[in-house]
């Protein structure tokens, strides 16, 4: 539950810090934000698993793995998030988001890790339908499409991710996770994040502080620690809190109500989520 707040707040704070100064916004770079919060995290994570004597040797072939996870769960998805959320409603980022049982269901299917049954295609059917309305038919909203990836590719790390951490621990996996999402993204983040740093308000220092502590080191190190100990589509059932604390929040932050456009897809999206969450059963193939 505290894992969804936090990402619920991030989709508000989020459109704070990404928004044009002229209407409010501190014009943080997505790129710039997305290099703080990787960075932040890998340092955080880093200085405590070594003074903890927790962060042993891996080999390569770890490594390797762990890098290509980060792309998906922590480059891939962080960057679409940020980019997505610049230019579309926070409420139709954190709606989409609710997306991810979903989208981590059908990719445990397709992966041959669970086994699709009747409600399951019936949630799929449901969700996508809302997806499709909320990103647009006529017109295309492109930051929520850009969104739509992000969930898919954070659920193909949460179904792929889950034997590596149950073999290496959450703590040791988050702490490598964000350290090669710094490396690799750096090429393209560092610059935006040295240049912008240095223009940043007081108040988009605390924007960038809080989402380095609050929807990155707790949200990752939580999520990690529950799919340990359950299976990838349970941990994302709390999801259903995401959009309404975020349109709670942007009505009182943004003061930016909800379109209709906006409430038929969350009857589509959370009608789908409750079918393929809710299900009585789901066979796990050994």
């Amino acid at each position: 539950m505290g894992v969804q707040a936090a990402f619920a707040a991030a989709a508000v704070e989020g459109k704070l810090a990404l928004g044009p100064v002229g209407a409010g916004g501190e014009g943080i770079e997505p790129l710039a934000l997305a290099m703080a919060r990787m960075t932040g995290a890998a340092l955080v994570f880093q200085v405590f698993m070594r003074a903890a004597g927790r962060l042993r040797p891996l080999p390569w072939v770890d490594h390797a793995r762990i890098g290509a996870l980060s792309v998906l769960g922590i480059v891939l998805n962080q960057t679409l998030y940020l980019v997505g959320l610049r230019i579309t409603t926070a409420f139709a980022a954190a709606l989409l988001g609710a997306t991810i049982p979903v989208f981590t269901a059908a990719v445990a299917i397709v992966l041959r890790v669970e086994r699709a049954d009747v409600r399951t295609w019936i949630g799929l059917t449901l969700a996508f339908a809302g997806v499709l309305w909320l990103t647009g038919i006529g017109s295309i909203d492109v930051g929520a499409l850009v969104i739509a990836l992000n969930c898919l590719s954070y659920s193909l790390y949460i179904v792929l991710s889950k034997p590596v951490i149950e073999r290496l621990g959450a703590a040791t996996l988050v702490t490598w996770l964000f350290t090669w999402g710094a490396i690799i993204l750096a090429p393209l983040g560092g610059v935006p994040l040295v240049s912008g740093a240095t223009h940043w308000s007081a108040r988009g220092w605390l924007l960038v502080a809080f989402f380095v502590a609050v929807p990155t080191i707790f949200a990752y190190f939580a999520n990690a620690w529950a799919l340990a100990r359950t299976s990838p589509t349970v941990v994302t059932i709390y999801i259903y809190l995401q959009p309404v604390l975020a349109a709670l929040l942007q009505w009182l932050q943004l003061g930016v109500p909800l379109t209709s456009r906006a409430v038929v897809a969350t009857a589509f999206i959370l009608g789908g989520v409750a079918v393929v969450t809710m299900r009585r059963s789901m066979r796990v193939k050994i």
